[in-house]
């Protein structure tokens, strides 16, 4: 399962964030990335491993921060396998001697067991490396040659707080075999060029290239294990409105009782459809969420009104919940895709998260 802004990813969640200064104001992406903060520079590099490597991913986790043993964001592919991406944004281009520490950090943890071995460990720089960088990276050996000559000065004594970590026995043997093969980078501006074409791009960097609304989900022709708990209350406050119970067979006895219920399974999955699509686009569900809540508190008090029964009370709410302001998600506020069935169908979501009842009987 891949995750982000945006999955914590099983670490912290991963989701495009919402910096409304996109919108207001253009400015080239590459300068945008220089302005990132430390921590969404790591957001926006897990962004685009999730989205530009679905296929070769099966989960992407930022932990960047105290204690990230030199990975600020991993990669694990289905077999089990981890490439790490270790994210530096300085006002210069990357240079040898920001880095050595890096190194060490990458082969003492191993060493140490701390971290497994990666297939891959990227290096990325916000303003991309230094030619000294690149020629380093260019010839592996240089970087065993130059760890072992930095370590005392760049390493001993800043891996781990209040220790040194001398370079000899069995540590400086690991190194000295160590396979460097597995460092590598990517260039800013190619990230940049692949995340444009995420849904994620339009978060963080604006102009008028928004994500669209493409799956639309209609009811199948037998109800789901997912519809029952629903539909179970909304057949209650049908059962109330005829005085006598009324199941799913003897809803054909009524004309408004037929049309009633096929207009709130619509709406349930035109509901089911934005969730799917916000999670497409955002990689999580915490934007629908948002939703959930937000509708929950638009229409708590009104459930708390007088009813003349609970099919009263059903398309009352279903007409209120038309009213409430969703605009505190960019799902309704940025991308405009929350219509009037999806609502109404949010409501059919809060049922099933037992946060809504409609008959009336029992309260």
């Amino acid at each position: 399962m891949i995750i982000t802004t945006f999955n914590l990813m099983k670490m912290g969640k991963i989701e495009p964030l919402a910096d409304q200064s996109v919108f207001e104001t253009v400015i080239p992406p590459l300068q945008r990335v220089k302005d990132f903060s430390d921590v969404a520079f790591e957001e926006f590099i897990a962004e685009w491993a999730v989205a530009c490597a679905k296929s070769k991913y099966k989960d992407v986790y930022r932990i960047g921060g105290a204690g990230d043993k030199g990975r600020d964001v991993i990669a694990e592919d289905e077999e089990g396998v981890f490439d790490y991406y270790q994210c530096k944004r300085y006002s210069v281009q990357l240079q040898p001697s920001q880095y050595w520490i890096e190194f060490g950090k990458l082969c003492y943890f191993i060493y140490n067991k701390d971290i497994p071995m990666p297939k891959k460990y990227y290096i990325i720089a916000s303003l991309d490396l230094s030619k000294k960088m690149r020629t380093l990276l260019e010839n592996k050996e240089n970087i065993r040659t130059g760890l072992i000559k930095e370590w005392d000065g760049k390493c001993s004594k800043n891996l781990i707080e209040k220790k040194t970590i001398t370079l000899s026995g069995d540590l400086l043997k690991f190194i000295q075999k160590f396979d460097f093969n597995i460092v590598d980078t990517y260039s800013i501006n190619t990230i940049i060029e692949e995340h444009r074409h995420t849904n994620y791009f339009y978060f963080r960097f604006g102009g008028n290239i928004k994500p669209k609304r493409n799956i639309k989900i209609e009811p199948s022709t037998d109800i789901e294990n997912t519809e029952r708990k629903y539909l179970k209350k909304i057949l209650i406050a049908y059962s109330e409105n005829k005085k006598e119970h009324i199941d799913v067979n003897k809803i054909n006895q009524y004309v408004d009782l037929i049309k009633d219920f096929s207009s709130r399974r619509q709406e349930y999955y035109s509901a089911e459809s934005l969730k799917r699509c916000i999670r497409d686009i955002f990689s999580s569900e915490s934007e629908f969420e948002i939703l959930k809540n937000e509708m929950y508190s638009g229409i708590s008090d009104f459930l708390q009104n007088d009813f003349k029964d609970g099919f009263d009370k059903l398309r009352k709410t279903m007409h209120e919940s038309t009213k409430v302001n969703l605009s505190i998600s960019r799902v309704d506020n940025d991308l405009h895709f929350v219509g009037n069935d999806d609502k109404k169908g949010i409501c059919h979501h809060l049922a099933n998260d037992d946060l809504v009842e409609w008959g009336t009987s029992n309260e």
